[in-house]
């Protein structure tokens, strides 16, 4: 079994979600819809490449 890898990309992308959702935020404050949308797609990338990464370090055993 190979040595559990660094757990830190997820905090990495715990905070950019994060930051994305507060960019929403302002966005949609400041009635910038285009900028709104564009951080919507953005978090929803960052949730599927962290479930994607999740699924393979629990295949590979790393966890």
């Amino acid at each position: 079994m190979d040595k559990p890898k660094s757990k830190s990309i997820f905090l990495l992308l715990a905070f950019l979600a994060v930051l994305m959702m507060v960019a929403f935020s302002v966005f949609a404050a400041e009635a910038m819809w285009v900028f709104a949308a564009l951080t919507v797609l953005i978090f929803i990338g960052i949730f599927g490449v962290g479930f994607t990464l999740k699924k393979k370090y629990r295949e590979n055993g790393w966890l």
